[in-house]
């Protein structure tokens, strides 16, 4: 008995120093790992569903309303993503429903998900728990991968699997067998099926793999199982591309978005004092390169240097595209590198000879993320259009005094953008097209003020380039002191979040005409509008 006793030990040990992975190291850093996973999901699902829908996400709630072949067949025209996120909304949709905190689920469990794997994944490329520890605690914080968790939209599943790619591509390099080389290919091919731009990160393991095992039938196996994954996509990505539905980014000066990523990835969309933050930001990771520099070993810096390698080869990888004419060049759609550069971050920051040093950048970079998470949350000018609110104030139609027949105009100054209302909190109202007149009892008349903060969500003050869903999306505007349609009178103003609504009223329905409200959008100085037709 004495001698299974010893074999077992001795086995236990053998297998401890094969692994690097004693038991006694792993079980804090798994309590670890443990709670951070538990704080990111608390950051994640705190008031889900408090900000309202926005443009984009709109869209979500309308496709996965639809029929499943529909949804599918819808998507090439108004996406410019694959269908993965979209295959796993609906039938999510039809379990927890279409509202934001349902729909957003999903993706918040993708961000929540997404701790654990860059544990392991920084783990593995660094040879070091406590960088792993590290890399998950700043994972866990981070306002931008928070604010991407509470949108019913694809990228955060983008960092999902983009991760998992990280982690599997770490494993097969350390140990390339076919098993791990498969993993690695399957992964991947999930990322690109998720979204285009994980091939940023996708495209340079797979050289690397190549490169470094070329003489391996299960890596050019591999290599090529993504490639024809990837070639799969093709025809979507031409018919999207056809559709211009990103055209828009390309519109924005490319250095403008180019200054926003580092500060993007560093502290989300928006804080209170952002430009302030953003420098600390900026120091205390240049502070983590610098340990790495100082006091780093030449191993150590050798793997820091191969996950940021991956994050720079992907970055010229889509200044290349964009030169190429196809611009894309937008921090959501680069996020498929930020972890690879936040592991170069932690392996800085994870160094034995970096001491208490290295955890107070750590704590502290984690401590801005938690500031600027509750900037959003306290600050409506940083959150999504309240668009709930709206529809409130509002109210049923037809109001009450209205004859059931009765037809409500919605007018919206300087935007045209109005899918929240129509898909999701108004839908019975439909957009006005040109054509014959309308008999209408009630036309309402909404300005949007631009979003009035002490923390601004830009470095730039360009409302065109807030791009991510905030408040500052939509062009601001004041209403006119007069409306010039003929037979409407104003009966009162409302005030409505960052939305100031003017109610026109006729005492008997009079028909109005296209022509009609341009003329008296033009006198009011907003010749950009959008207009919702509303019946019983």
């Amino acid at each position: 008995m004495t001698s299974d006793s010893s074999r077992s030990a001795g086995s236990d040990t053998l297998r401890g120093v094969l692994s690097s992975r004693p038991a006694r190291a792993d079980a804090p850093a798994a309590a670890i790992v443990a709670a951070l996973t538990a704080a990111a999901a608390l950051l994640r699902l705190y008031e889900i569903g408090h900000q309202g829908l926005w443009f984009d996400e709109a869209y979500t709630v309308m496709l996965v309303k639809l029929p499943l072949a529909r949804m599918l067949q819808t998507i090439p025209r108004t996406e410019s993503t694959p269908y993965l996120y979209y295959l796993l909304a609906w039938p999510w949709a039809r379990v927890f429903g279409t509202g934001a905190a349902g729909l957003r689920s999903l993706s918040a469990l993708a961000g929540v998900a997404v701790v654990p794997v860059a544990y392991l994944a920084a783990q593995a490329l660094l040879e070091s728990r406590p960088a792993g520890l590290a890399v998950a605690a700043l994972t866990a914080f981070n306002p931008l991968l928070i604010w991407y968790s509470q949108e019913a939209r694809a990228y955060e599943l983008l960092v999902l699997t983009s991760a998992i790619s990280l982690l599997a591509f770490a494993r097969a390099r350390e140990l390339p067998t076919g098993r791990r080389l498969a993993a690695w290919a399957l992964a991947s091919a999930l990322a690109l099926a998720t979204h285009y731009d994980a091939a940023l990160l996708v495209l340079p393991e797979a050289v690397w793999l190549l490169a470094s095992e070329r003489r391996r039938p299960a890596a050019w196996l591999a290599v090529l199982f993504v490639a024809a994954s990837g070639g799969a996509l093709l025809p979507l990505l031409i018919k999207q591309a056809g559709e211009h539905n990103a055209a828009w980014i390309s519109k924005a000066p490319l250095r403008a978005r180019l200054g926003q990523i580092l500060p993007q990835f560093l502290l989300g969309t928006g804080s209170r004092g952002y430009s302030t933050l953003t420098w600390v930001a900026f120091a205390l990771a240049l502070s983590a390169l610098l340990l790495l520099a100082i006091r780093g070993e030449r191993p150590q810096r050798a793997r820091a240097a191969a996950a940021a390698a991956l994050a720079l080869a992907g970055f010229a990888l889509v200044m290349a595209v964009d030169a190429a004419g196809a611009d894309t060049v937008l921090t959501r759609n680069l996020l498929a590198l930020w972890l690879p550069a936040a592991v170069a971050l932690g392996a800085g920051l994870g160094l034995h000879r970096a001491g208490r040093l290295g955890a107070f950048v750590t704590v502290a970079l984690c401590a801005l993320g938690l500031f600027a998470t509750i900037s959003v949350t306290t600050d409506p000018a940083l959150q999504r259009p309240d668009w709930p609110a709206v529809a409130r104030a509002l109210g049923p139609w037809p109001a009450r005094g209205q004859p059931p027949t009765a037809t409500r105009l919605l007018v919206f100054q300087r935007n045209v953008w109005l899918q929240p209302l129509t898909s999701v909190y108004m839908s019975s109202t439909h957009k006005l097209g040109h054509g014959k007149p309308h008999d209408v009892s009630e036309i309402e008349i909404i300005a949007n003020s631009a979003p009035t903060s002490a923390s601004r969500p830009s470095l730039s003050t360009a409302h065109w380039l807030c791009w991510w869903g905030a408040g500052c999306n939509l062009e601001p505007s004041t209403l006119a002191a007069r409306y010039a349609i003929p037979g409407f009178r104003p009966t009162g103003r409302a005030h409505v979040a960052q939305f100031t609504i003017l109610r026109l009223v006729a005492s008997r329905p009079r028909r109005v005409y296209q022509g009609q409200i341009l003329r008296a959008m033009r006198r009011a100085g907003s010749p950009l509008y959008g207009v919702l037709i509303q019946r019983p």
